[in-house]
This record gives structure tokens, sequence and C-alpha cells, in this order.
């Protein structure tokens, strides 16, 4: 008894040790593993407030557009008021339209370095004092041109700050649903801006710069109370704002409040020449600029032929932009959501070797229905085909252009983090130049070659654009590479 009693005492300590150290190892495994922290999301602003901020953008990248077209159909009644030539008048239209072409390459950079919000307030102003002005001081054709140079200088940013402004609070595997919406104000200025120029009938012309004025007003007092700084370099994805309720404290200028974002390169000629002559841009900004040159030839003649040719009333004419209008957003809405597809089907089926460029695929659908719209419509206006069939071709045209459109501005917004602005402000800048010439010449061409023939050269222009496509889809990752080698 003794003896199993002291057997077992003797044991005991050991068997305990043993019991103990069996707990620690079982500990150990039970114990979890430490798990590493959830990288933070893409922007920490609510889906509430990312869905405002886009509808903001949008609703400001309406403003420019609809200056330059609400003013079109009254050229006639403001060259009697002004009491000056068809060409003088005519030429407030060239001038508008190359400031809105080159300005934004200015507040591009400048908003890619120094906030978002800093360059909405900045040249809203210069947009809003103009309209209050052409409304209210007396009718003098060089007050004219000077006041919408300014009107134009003002409403030229928000296209390419807009566009960078989507790029901060959207990841790149949503980005192009949301530029298909951003894309709506700037391709319904020129739908509604004629039918809105029906307010200055009976001589009111100054309402437009009045109604101009007002809606101008309301989207300044939006953006100061309720638009955050985006700009990532400055805040990240947002959540240092400590955001609370709808309301934002005014401020004009933000302080950096994180690290670690890339720095975008200072403005400066150097920086501007680096970005023009970066291959993607370049060809991605020609294939915007031959496309969109083709479009307007149809946009500037539209209303003629339907007048001369087919006998349209003056209402008639400016309904009738609805067609194209309706081309646009669902152009603009269908290849968004293709173009997000297609990059999530990529990622899917090889996330290692997805590469920005694959979205652009789609690019070549695309250009073949707008090369199909192109050559449809230059035919059926110079066969004098039923108009039904050139509301059709115009159709066309515009849902093929604006499908490439939101693919190109969504990639150009991945291929640069730092300055997606810059690289959306280039590429715009080579729509509107094109639109420029194409306006001033479109006439000429037809009159020298026929409408069938002039849009068939059109045509066989932008099927360079099938070239660039490919080319941007083999060579892109190697320019970026070289670019950036991280």
């Amino acid at each position: 008894m003794s003896d199993t009693t002291s057997s077992k005492s003797d044991s005991g300590p050991i068997t305990e040790n043993i019991d103990i150290q069996e707990k620690k190892l079982n500990n150990i495994d039970e114990e979890k593993q430490p798990v590493p922290a959830p990288s933070p999301p893409y922007s920490a602003f609510t889906t509430r407030r990312k869905s405002f901020i886009i509808f903001l953008v949008t609703f400001a990248g309406f403003l420019g557009p609809v200056s330059g077209n609400i003013y079109i159909p009254i050229l006639p009644q403001l060259q009697d008021v002004f009491d000056c030539s068809e060409t003088t008048i005519n030429a407030t239209v060239s001038v508008f339209m190359a400031v809105f072409a080159v300005s934004p390459l200015l507040w591009a950079v400048w908003a890619d370095f120094g906030g978002r919000k800093t360059l909405y307030l900045t040249s809203l102003v210069f947009y809003i004092l103009s309209n209050i002005l052409l409304a209210a001081i007396p009718a003098n054709i060089a007050a004219l041109f000077v006041l919408r140079i300014s009107q134009a200088f003002g409403a030229s940013s928000v296209m390419s700050v807009g566009a960078g402004t989507v790029a901060d609070i959207i990841p790149a595997k949503d980005r192009g649903k949301a530029m298909s919406y951003f894309m709506l104000g700037p391709q319904l200025g020129p739908v509604l801006g004629p039918i809105l120029s029906l307010i200055a009938t009976n001589g009111n012309w100054r309402w437009i710069f009045g109604f101009l004025s007002i809606i101008g007003g309301i989207i300044y007092l939006l953006i100061v109370f309720c638009l955050p700084e985006t700009l990532r370099y400055l805040v990240g994805n947002g959540e240092e704002l400590k955001l609370s309720g709808p309301f934002v404290k005014p401020k004009y200028t933000q302080p950096k409040l994180v690290e670690n974002f890339p720095k975008p390169p200072k403005p400066s000629l150097k920086n501007y020449w680096s970005a023009i002559k970066f291959m993607p841009v370049l060809l991605c900004s020609l294939n915007s600029g031959f496309l969109f040159a083709s479009f307007y030839g149809i946009s500037v003649t539209f209303t003629r032929i339907l007048k001369d040719d087919y006998g349209f009333s003056q209402l008639a004419r400016s309904l009738s932009y609805i067609c194209p209008g309706l081309s646009l957003i669902s152009g603009s809405l269908i290849g968004g959501r293709l173009s997000d597809y297609l990059r999530r089907r990529a990622k899917n089926k090889n996330p290692t070797k997805y590469t920005p460029e694959q979205r652009f695929s789609i690019q070549i659908v695309g250009l073949a229905i707008s090369i199909a719209g192109i050559l449809g419509y230059g035919w059926c206006v110079d066969k004098h085909i039923h108009v039904v069939a050139v509301f059709v071709f115009t159709f066309l045209a515009g849902f093929g252009m604006t499908w490439v459109f939101i693919t190109t501005t969504t990639y150009l917004t991945e291929v640069s983090s730092a300055q997606p602005a810059t690289n959306v402000a280039i590429a715009n800048f080579a729509r509107n130049a094109s639109a420029a010439i194409s306006s001033v010449i479109i006439d000429r061409l037809v009159e020298q070659m026929g409408f069938g023939w002039c849009f068939t050269g059109l045509a066989f222009v932008n099927l360079i654009g099938i070239f660039i496509v490919l080319l941007v889809i083999y060579r892109g990752p190697t320019w970026r590479s070289k670019r950036d080698p991280k």
C-alpha cells in the first residue's frame, strides 16, 4: 500500500509536468494564428456619398456642352441684335470651341496636383460671372467675344477634372460603369442645348445666359457645401476626412492628410510633354479625335439636312436631336458595363496576367458600328432615302462612338494613377480640336465631294482606329512598363 502510494506520489510531478506540457502544446495548436489586417477599402466614402459625388460632377459636366449648343440655334437672332455679319457671329462659336479644347490642359494638371475641389470652385467662378454679364450688359460684339471666351474657360475644366474625381472614388473594376454615368452630362449637353434654346423665342435671348448662370450657381453651392476633396494624393481613400452627414465644411484648399500615395508631377511644360508623348495616351487621343470629327460632321449637317431636304420645322429639328441623344446615352451605358465585364472576366481567368488593355477588345465592335453609321448617313442623304434611315444611321454613328469613348476614358484613368485628369484632358483636347476643324471644313468637303463620298472618306479615316486599338492591346503593357518599371 505504501509502495503503491509512494509510486504514485513519485510519478505525480512527472505526470503533472507532462500534462502541463501537453496543455501548452494544445493551447499553441488551438491558438489562432495572427490574421493579417484587411486591406483598407479603395474608398471609405459611403455608397450614397459616392453616388452623389458622381451625380454632382455629371451635372457639372453638363455645363460646357450645353453652353456651346444652346447658343447655336439663336445665331441668326444674335446676328441682328449685335448688328454684325454672319461670319462674325459664327466666329463667337469658333472661339468658344477653341478655348474649350485648350483650357482643360491647364485645369487638369493642376487638379492632379493641388486638388479637385479647388479647381471646381476656381473655374466655375469664371463661368457664372460670364453668364451673368452676358445676361445683363448692353449688346456689344467685342464684349460678346470676351465673355464667350471666359465662359468656355470656366466651363472647360469639369470634363477632365470630373473624370479624375470618378477615378479617385471608384476602383478600376467598377470604373467603366461609373464613367458611363459621368459621361451622361457632357453627352446630354449637345442634345438638350438645341431644345433649351427655345426659351429664347420672341427675342428673349438674354434668358439663355440667365438660365445658365442660375444652373451654374446651384452647382457651385452644392460643390461648396456637399463635395469633399477626393484627390488621393491629399486625402487617400477619404477615411481621414472623418465625414458625417451629407454636408462638408466649406474649404477652398485641402491640406495633405495622408502619406504613401503617388505624388503627381508638378505642373510644368516638361510634364505636359511627357504626358502627351506617352504612346497609350497619344494613340487613344488620335483615335477619339478621328471619331469625334466624323460625328461632328454629322451633327453640323444634321439640322440643315432636315430643313432643306426633308422640310422639318424649327421645333421638329430641335426635337430631332433626341435621336443622337439616345444613341449617346445607350452607347455609354452599355459600353461601360461591357468594359467592366471584360475586366472581371480577364481577372477571374488569370489574375496575375491582367492588363488594362484587355478592356479594349470591345472597341473594335464600337468602331465598326460607328463606321457603318457614318457610311449609311452619308449615302442616305446623298440618295435622298427616307428620313427614318437617316435617323437610324445617325443613331448608329453616335452609339458606336460613345461606346469607344467610355472604354478610352476608363483606360486613361488606369494607365497613370498619379495624373488621370491630365490624361483625359489630352484626349478631350484632341476631340474638341477635331470637332472645331470638322465644323470649319465639312461644308467645303461636301461641296467638293458630295455627301456620299465625303462621309465615305471619313469612314475610311476611322479604319485607322482599328489599327490603333490592336496596337494598344499588344504594345500597351510594354509602353507602360517602360514608363513606370514598378
